[in-house]
């Protein structure tokens, strides 16, 4: 075993480093980051602001064009239930005179007699039930306030849209028990006009031609070969049909 040099072991004592804690300067590193100037903050704020117009704007356009779908969407949905309605009945139009509730002799069709724009008889009434009916039935289209317009109960009260209302009656030959069934059809009706096909000049005539009834002395409208209808709606669209007369 080596002897232990105490006068090395000492030497390398006194040659070991001095800290001074007085005079000790720790670095800390400094970690600088540089803000936004003025400039770049207001082409920043400019640059924001262009896109959310430019989204705006075109979200504007995108709920606009929903909008107009829907609408005519709506419309078209009506147009097709009332178009059905109205096929069903000026398809099968048929020559037969009724009586009205004074005895008095109406036309197989009645133009703007003051109440109603249009009144005829048709044919195809269905009777799934087999009452002890005729399969002919008597309507007529007018324009007027909703019936439950008067009723304080009913969600159509002091409703001031006109609607477009079919009437048809029970019976052919009426008494005056004899009251219509009123159908409404569709609201927000403006105006409703006819025209008539005339086979013979083949043109379209305001009012078909006039025959002459011997047998009861009357002058009634002759059938016409087709009948277009147009109504206006207070949407300013206009739905216009021709139906045959079959």
């Amino acid at each position: 075993m080596l002897p232990f040099n105490t006068t090395a072991y000492y030497q390398a004592y006194l040659n070991r480093p001095q800290i001074n804690a007085f005079n000790r300067c720790d670095v800390i590193p400094v970690n600088r980051e540089n803000g936004f100037t003025l400039i770049e903050a207001l082409v920043a704020m400019f640059i924001f602001a262009w896109i959310s117009l430019a989204s705006y704007q075109i979200l504007d356009q995108v709920i606009l064009a929903q909008d107009g779908n829907q609408r005519q969407s709506g419309v078209l949905s009506k147009s097709q239930r009332v178009s059905w309605q109205l096929a069903k009945d000026f398809r099968q139009m048929v020559n037969r005179p009724v009586y009205d509730e004074n005895g008095d002799v109406l036309g197989p069709l009645v133009l703007n007699d003051g109440t109603n724009i249009i009144e005829f008889t048709r044919s195809g009434w269905s009777n799934p039930l087999q009452w002890p009916r005729s399969e002919l039935q008597r309507v007529a289209y007018t324009v007027d306030y909703h019936p439950e317009s008067d009723k304080p109960s009913s969600e159509f009260y002091n409703d001031d849209r006109l609607y477009l209302i079919r009437l048809y009656w029970q019976v052919l030959d009426r008494t005056l028990e004899s009251k219509p069934q009123k159908q409404v059809m569709l609201g927000g009706i403006v105006d409703i006009r006819t025209r008539f096909w005339d086979a013979g000049s083949s043109e379209w005539v305001d009012v078909p031609l006039l025959n002459f009834a011997a047998q009861r002395d009357l002058i009634q409208y002759g059938l016409p070969a087709a009948v277009e209808v147009s109504i206006v709606l207070d949407s300013e669209d206009v739905i216009t049909q021709i139906y045959r007369v079959l």
